[in-house]
């Protein structure tokens, strides 16, 4: 009599392994998973946030500041900051703009640059650019 069956205890140690596998493999994998997709959305939400308040007043009020020192961003109302925005020590920020971002009535950008948040670790980087005639926001990859 053949027996093609696998014990008890074959099937148990096989699943305990493999269980013992993913708990070690899907935390590295899934820890920064789509960071760089969010942070950059983030971003251009918050670009195309100040651009549409400078088209409702004569004076602009709001603006962007970026500090690739300490891998922040601030998003400041008249020079007091209404959101910080902070990066993982993992991620290194730029921005190409000579000052602080903001935009005139008609919805053009002064000091308009390119936002690139970089991944020290892959060298994988993400762009938000500021096109200068229209204030149009482009992510590029």
């Amino acid at each position: 009599m053949k027996n093609y069956g696998f014990t008890l205890f074959e099937v148990i140690t096989v699943l305990s392994l493999i269980g013992i596998i993913l708990a070690v493999c899907i935390p590295h994998i899934a820890a920064d998973f789509g960071y760089m997709d969010k942070m950059s959305e983030e971003f251009l939400s918050d670009v195309r946030f100040i651009q549409m308040e400078a088209m409702k007043r004569p004076d602009p009020q709001y603006s962007l500041l970026v500090d690739s020192d300490k891998g922040k961003y601030y998003l400041r109302n008249n020079f007091s900051d209404i959101k910080v925005v902070s990066f993982k020590n993992r991620y290194s920020i730029n921005y190409t703009g000579r000052g602080a971002l903001y935009f005139t009535i008609e919805g053009i950008p002064v000091h308009p640059g390119t936002f690139t948040i970089v991944d020290k670790k892959t060298n994988d980087s993400k762009s938000v650019t500021i096109v200068p005639a229209t204030g149009r926001t482009i992510i590029l990859e």
